[in-house]
């Protein structure tokens, strides 16, 4: 019966839990870290950047979350830190620029990573984690310090800003176009 990364941990075999985890969790982490940079080098360098992380705190590991868990933590904040890195980073020449245009291209013809592109930052995680990375409600509100309750309203959220962004021109997904309804005289108003 072959060792879990648990037991490699456990009696200080880091160097083969590391491959465990490489081969396991490669793939994953770069998805992660491609759908938030949607960029494959930037996404290989920041993949690269969450294992050499976990390399450095395998003997920190106290068993208290699953590996998993602590793996997508690591890489989550990684990512995240990298995102803010390059924020700082950005800049640009106003020589040259050109006015952004209104793109033509209908809902339809978007792809799902352009779709997912549009959502805030947090939704995306959230969809990402749960679909693409077929993590539970549980899972995903550990790896990303949310309450599960945070975490089924952002994926609701997220797919109903989906269904709206894939619906045809013209059609509207259910309950897109709800109204509020007026309120009641004498109700009061704080907008």
């Amino acid at each position: 019966m072959p060792e879990t990364v648990e037991q490699l941990l456990r009696d200080r075999h880091y160097d083969r839990a590391l491959e465990r985890l490489l081969g396991e969790y490669q793939n994953k982490v770069f998805r992660m870290a491609l759908a938030m940079f949607r960029d494959s080098a930037r996404a290989e360098d920041v993949t690269q950047d969450v294992f050499v992380k976990l390399w450095r705190a395998l003997p920190l590991y106290d068993g208290r979350a699953a590996v998993g868990t602590w793996l997508y933590t690591i890489a989550r904040n990684t990512c995240l830190s990298a995102v803010r890195s390059d924020g700082y980073r950005r800049t640009s020449a106003l020589e040259g620029s050109t006015e952004p245009s209104v793109s033509s291209t209908t809902p339809l013809a978007l792809s799902v990573e352009q779709c997912l592109s549009r959502l805030p930052d947090v939704q995306r995680q959230v969809i990402t984690l749960f679909y693409l990375q077929e993590r539970s409600v549980a899972d995903v509100a550990a790896m990303l310090d949310l309450a599960e309750g945070t975490v089924k309203s952002h994926l609701h959220r997220a797919r109903r800003a989906l269904a709206v962004m894939m619906a045809p021109a013209g059609e509207s997904s259910p309950g897109a176009g709800r109204q509020a309804a007026a309120p009641a005289a004498g109700a009061r108003s704080d907008t």
